[in-house]
């Protein structure tokens, strides 16, 4: 009669700790339930003004190259979300994380091409390489978007770049900002402050021409300038209007600061609603 009474007692202890452990369950999913967006946080901008070095005996500009042999270069297209079918290009196309699977490129003159803008990790990444013995392993200047220049004529199109890959080139870019018809606000929220700001007026298009012309002196840069507008007309417009003698070094940031400020924005919401999802699981069981 004992044994049966301790048993009884322990099973009933058990379904009050089981019922006690449901109930939280119950009360987190329905605070995840309840809140499925996540509301504004205030958002600390990124800052990109002290630029990450990166080891300069890792990369070769188009001209460095052409004075080696380029008979014997084998080109790597490493960008993320490439497949070899549409590379498109006369490249080897292995993802940046298993060129150190690929032996047979371990005596070889190799050169990385990557986005452009994704210098960090390519940098990282030759740097493990060259301990692994890849001796003669570099990375190309400027990547796809130097590669593309070089290979046709640059004509007067406006080039832009996207958002991201202004934010994460920006980390290792030495390129400088000029903003147009950008606010106060809109200026605080820039990752590093512009060299110069045109306001929108009808002698805005004659003047920022007369500066290009009067400060573009580093025409061997990979990227010299950012134009920044605020929004897609209003860039639309200007890029009508101005003609720019070499496009190569000046690029547009697509969509302006507005698409900027809602990347980023997305890009944090995203973060915090990963980070929310995963801190409880919602699964209800007895």
């Amino acid at each position: 009669m004992l044994r049966f009474s301790k048993f009884f007692i322990l099973m009933w202890l058990l379904v009050i700790y089981k019922t006690l452990i449901f109930a939280q369950d119950i009360s987190a999913c329905q605070n995840n339930i309840s809140d499925p967006i996540i509301s504004p946080v205030a958002i600390k901008w990124p800052d990109n003004r002290n630029k990450q070095l990166l080891d300069k005996n890792f990369w070769l500009t188009m001209n460095e190259i052409s004075k080696k042999q380029p008979d014997n270069i084998i080109w790597v297209d490493v960008r993320s979300g490439i497949k070899e079918q549409n590379s498109g290009l006369n490249m080897l196309t292995i993802p940046l994380n298993q060129i150190s699977e690929a032996r047979f490129l371990m005596d070889k003159n190799v050169i990385l091409v990557g986005s452009g803008f994704d210098q960090i990790p390519i940098n990282q990444t030759i740097n493990y390489l060259r301990k692994k013995g890849f001796k003669r392993i570099f990375a190309l200047t400027g990547g796809i978007y130097a590669w593309n220049n070089q290979q046709e004529s640059v004509s007067l199109r406006q080039q832009e770049i996207s958002p991201e890959d202004f934010l994460s080139g920006g980390k290792t870019i030495h390129w400088q900002i000029i903003s147009i018809g950008l606010n106060t606000e809109q200026l605080s929220v820039l990752p590093e402050q512009p060299v110069k700001q045109f306001a929108l007026t009808q002698n805005t298009i004659s003047e920022l021409n007369q500066f290009i012309q009067n400060n573009f002196t580093n025409k061997n840069a990979f990227i010299h300038y950012v134009l920044i507008g605020t929004d897609e007309q209003t860039i639309k417009s200007l890029q009508q209007q101005i003609k720019l003698n070499n496009s190569a070094n000046i690029v547009w940031l697509r969509s302006g600061i507005i698409a900027y400020q809602h990347y980023v924005q997305q890009q944090i919401n995203l973060i915090n609603h990963t980070g929310k999802s995963l801190s409880r699981p919602c699964r209800l069981t007895i």
